[in-house]
């Protein structure tokens, strides 16, 4: 109806522009007034092109990822797609070529970098629980490093609080991840017309990129990557708190001291605990006898119902990446909490390979090598507080 509606009055401007041809205007008149019509034309059939483009690609996704591939002309198409495998199995380019008129490496097939994104960020893992913001390069951020200040005035008072919000900056400077697989061409050539072997080859990077990224982002110190993790850089002393020598001399109390070490408008929405499978053993552990524990799941206190969610009723996230070295000092937390809105993953936009059918071909290996670029930092160093040990389990 609304298309029909424009069209109408397209054609409506139109019967109008012939009338001002034929009248007794002074030309600077007529030109103004086409002018006029003219500008408004092309926003009726910009209009009638969002129509229709909107048609065509149906209703919005509110989940699609915050990163935009790099996309390089027909590298959504099937085609590209059945091209980019069979050229990885017979290192003939030439078709792969014709579709994509891209001068630079072998573009990624579109629908192959949307799965990456889906399994690098599952929600259940950790990286999927932080925000990842888009970037074009290096920059200096203007970041929300404390909550504004807020204050109540008299009539006429003047304001005199400060908003420390945006008073500090980061330099995001993107690292390069570089995830290199070795295939033989024989595995290539079967996963040619076969989108489970494309997926497994896929998978593989999918998963040792995961574990690097992770292990940068808790840990951080990883060559290469940027200084601090989340085990280091969130919270200060006054945030640490002493678990003991182990895990096994872990109590309540010092869970309970964690947690409200963080101040409580931040004990909301995406606050989590983030701790490894030794840690959430020692913890399931913790008894108020010799038989009853506190982490019961049945009034009884047993645990054949099997076990919670949630530690101190806050969801948690399991990871194998908390540093276990370099522990003696208690300055690394193996223990956290925080809000995870007030970290951030960028990532530089796009992921590209490059495919090298060259160096091991005489043993019928093909190399390939995906890239992307990534930083992180904490915004907010109140929203987050750890427990720490003197000892590796």
């Amino acid at each position: 109806m609304q298309a029909a509606a424009i069209s109408g009055e397209l054609n409506a401007l139109n019967n109008e522009e012939r009338k001002v041809a034929g009248s007794g205007w002074s030309v600077g008149e007529r030109e103004e007034r086409l002018d006029r019509i003219d500008v408004r034309m092309r926003e009726l059939n910009t209009m009638v092109l969002d129509l229709a483009a909107a048609k065509v690609a149906g209703p919005a996704v509110r989940s699609a990822p915050p990163a935009v591939a790099v996309t390089r002309d027909n590298s959504d198409s099937p085609e590209y797609r059945a091209a980019f495998w069979r050229y990885l199995g017979t290192r003939d380019d030439r078709e792969v070529r014709a579709i994509s008129t891209g001068t630079t490496n072998i573009g990624l097939p579109a629908d192959m970098y949307r799965t990456i994104i889906e399994k690098l960020y599952a929600p259940t893992t950790l990286l999927g629980r932080i925000q990842r913001i888009a970037v074009d390069g290096d920059k200096k951020i203007p970041i929300g490093n404390a909550l504004p200040t807020s204050e109540f005035l008299d009539e006429a008072d003047a304001s005199t609080s400060s908003d420390p919000t945006f008073s500090a900056q980061i330099t995001v400077d993107p690292k390069t991840v570089r995830c290199h697989t070795r295939a033989s061409v024989e595995s290539l050539r079967d996963a040619v017309g076969n989108p489970g072997m494309q997926g497994y080859i896929m998978g593989q990077q999918v998963n040792s990129m995961q574990i690097l990224l992770e292990k940068a982002v808790v840990q951080g110190g990883v060559t290469k990557a940027w200084t601090n993790g989340l085990m280091i850089a969130p919270h200060t002393s006054s945030q640490k708190i002493t678990g003991g020598a182990k895990y096994t001399n872990i109590t309540g109390d010092n869970l309970i001291d964690m947690v409200h070490a963080v101040k409580p408008q931040y004990r909301t929405g995406n606050f989590l605990i983030v701790l490894d499978d030794d840690a959430l053993k020692s913890i399931r552990k913790i008894k108020v006898n010799t038989t009853d524990y506190v982490w019961k799941v049945s009034e009884t206190g047993g645990i054949k119902d099997g076990i919670p969610g949630t530690i101190y009723g806050i969801p948690y996230v399991v990871t194998q990446q908390i540093d276990q070295s370099a522990i003696a000092t208690g300055n690394k937390s193996r223990i956290l909490c925080g809000n995870f809105d007030y970290c951030k993953l960028f990532e530089r936009q796009g992921m590209e390979m490059l495919v090298d059918p060259y160096s091991s071909g005489g043993n019928l290996q093909v190399n390939l090598y995906t890239f992307a670029r990534y930083d992180f930092h904490v915004t907010a160093a109140e929203a987050f507080a750890g427990i720490t040990f003197t000892a590796a389990e």
